[in-house]
């Protein structure tokens, strides 16, 4: 949504897990793109997959690599790129400290969403620095006045986790139901969606063991619809506790939920909702970092199982024109 808005281009969000499997829907090959890769450790085989297909199918590419590992193999197509004269890879290699070691991306998220967020911002990058300036100190707020609430829920005894957003604050929820799922090991079932959304049959799953958590809009147009839902589901008496997040506290969010969380400096509010993700993602973070805990796992490993690992293994990518002449199954990246 930041790049779409800021920009004004036609802007996409795939996974690299679907262009690697459905590229003849997603790759317009007369269609001049710049693809963007976001990869933690540049090690995936969809994402590398995905960088080979385009740079095969589209007549006209660009590629921009953002990744926290400068020694991984996508960071590495840039120089074998150069040497066959070819200049049209752009490689930002973000500060070691965002590569985490742990199993949940968090510090590699929120500085990869930080580098796009930037590059959206990048004919306005004294605009954009305000605005990092303001979510730093958010963070830090949200941190030292809410982390003792945030461990206080994961006391509670609830199996399912809804997570609502709308707009930049619904990519949100889609990032902090994935946290909190993986760091409990898929103990806690996680969901998310938009406040409209909800309603066309997902809210069936909302039960007495479900923690609800609203990413509120700053926009009171949008904000509007999220309070009607809010109203709805408190009305019904549906869910174990229901947490709003938002940028400035109204009587109506305080009315609907049972704790909120204000990152907002006094009410006011200095972070657009298209970058409020840095700081609201945070509360997902911790509340999988604290449940995780709760259930006796391992943060950095929490699946005890051994069922998923920092870096995807087993996947294969395979040459779809070696598969289409050949009838041949080779493969290209794994």
């Amino acid at each position: 949504d930041v790049l779409r808005g800021m920009w004004h281009i036609n802007v996409e969000s795939r996974a690299c897990t679907d262009i690697v499997t459905s590229f003849h829907s997603i790759l317009l090959k007369h269609i001049d793109t710049t693809m963007v890769y976001f990869s933690r450790s540049g090690e995936s085989p969809e994402i590398l997959g995905a960088f080979l297909l385009a740079d095969r199918i589209l007549e006209n590419v660009s590629h921009i690599i953002i990744t926290c590992n400068r020694f991984g193999k996508l960071a590495s197509l840039k120089s074998r790129y150069e040497e066959r004269g070819e200049n049209n890879v752009l490689r930002i290699i973000l500060p070691e400290e965002a590569n985490d070691r742990g199993l949940a991306m968090t510090a590699s998220f929120t500085t990869m969403l930080m580098a796009a967020q930037f590059l959206a911002y990048i004919m306005e990058a004294n605009t954009y620095e305000n605005i990092l300036r303001s979510a730093s100190a958010a963070a830090e707020r949200l941190l030292r006045e809410y982390s003792s609430l945030v461990s206080e829920l994961a006391e509670l005894n609830f199996e399912r986790a809804f997570f609502l957003g709308t707009g930049p604050l619904y990519g949100c929820a889609a990032e902090s139901h994935l946290k909190l799922q993986e760091l409990t090991a898929g103990r806690v079932i996680c969901k998310f969606d938009s406040y409209l959304g909800v309603r066309h049959g997902p809210e069936i799953a909302i039960d007495d063991k479900t923690l609800i958590v609203y990413f509120v809009s700053s926009d009171p147009f949008i904000r509007r619809y999220e309070i009607d839902l809010m109203e709805d589901l408190h009305s019904k008496g549906l869910g174990l506790r229901r947490i709003a997040v938002c940028c400035g506290m109204s009587e109506s969010v305080k009315r609907y939920a049972d704790h909120v969380i204000d990152i907002s400096d006094d009410g006011r509010c200095w972070i657009p909702d298209y970058c409020r993700p840095l700081v609201d993602v945070i509360f997902g973070q911790l509340l999988g970092l604290f449940k995780s805990l709760n259930l006796g796992l391992k943060p950095d490993n929490p699946s005890d199982r051994g069922i998923i690992t920092r870096v995807v293994r087993g996947v294969k990518i395979y040459d779809y024109e070696a598969y289409k002449s050949e009838g041949q199954f080779r493969v290209i990246a794994q």
